[in-house]
């Protein structure tokens, strides 16, 4: 799954993407202003969250906060504010804003990985379904879920080499029923942040020109639920929900 961190201090930007690495989230898409987070957000899939220093030259964290907001393409998206504790007003206006948390400087590791894991247990419905909850309804084995992941990556990676190495442009109907067969996949496998990205792409004109980058999105989310299935990774805390996380879904 990718994760933004945007900070103009490198000490700061190396030590959050740690931070977030070490949470088992291995793509981390890093900038140094909040312009070219912006710039960024607006051509691109999202991430799954973005964490941002306050303080910034060219745009802050907040008057990317309030672009964030305001764009009903992207205003969904999980935002964490990196604050110090002189920055009250500046928490104050982002509250306001929608702002999903922050973390106050100077922090621990570990006061810092609890933050966020408080944040992503009420965000998690949205990005994608329990493993757990995807066995039981599909009624399959951790392997054979593990073994459907894998497939889909090789699904996926077909897509991603005929479009690295086809120098005409791709037939977009064919294209279309490519990045179609993807997104009904993504339900399928519980992938929920995924399946609303691809949805998207689907409706952009220039579609071929940032397949790559929504692709690897998704390849990205499918080793993060591997990961897991697996036991490398501990499971982020989630939020009390209903036993079916899939709610009305049309599956």
């Amino acid at each position: 799954m990718q994760i933004m961190v945007v900070d103009d201090d490198d000490v700061s930007l190396f030590a959050l993407s740690s931070l977030f690495q070490k949470m088992g989230f291995s793509e981390v898409i890093e900038f140094k202003d909040g312009q070219m987070a912006w710039d960024y957000l607006r051509v691109n899939p999202l991430p799954v969250l973005c964490c941002c220093d306050v303080r910034m030259p060219i745009m802050s964290g907040i008057d990317l906060l309030r672009k964030v907001r305001s764009d009903s393409a992207i205003s969904s998206l999980a935002f964490v504010l990196v604050t110090s504790g002189q920055d009250r007003d500046t928490v104050s206006a982002a509250v306001s804003l929608g702002v999903s948390g922050y973390i106050v400087k100077p922090f621990t590791t570990d006061d810092a990985v609890h933050k966020i894991e408080d944040i992503l247990s009420t965000q998690w419905q949205k990005i994608a379904e329990r493993p757990e909850s995807t066995l039981k309804r599909l009624s399959i084995t951790a392997p054979k879920l593990v073994s459907y992941f894998d497939a889909f990556k090789v699904q996926i990676d077909k897509l991603l080499t005929l479009s690295q190495f086809t120098s005409e442009a791709l037939d977009i109907p064919g294209l279309n029923t490519q990045i179609s067969a993807i997104h009904k996949g993504c339900l399928t496998l519980g992938l929920w942040h995924c399946r609303e990205q691809l949805g998207l792409l689907l409706k952009r004109s220039d579609k071929q020109a940032c397949l790559e980058n929504y692709l690897l999105a998704v390849i990205s989310t499918v080793n993060y639920q591997i990961a897991l299935i697996s036991g490398h990774l501990e499971m982020t805390p989630t939020a009390d929900v209903p036993e079916s996380e899939t709610g009305n879904r049309n599956i």
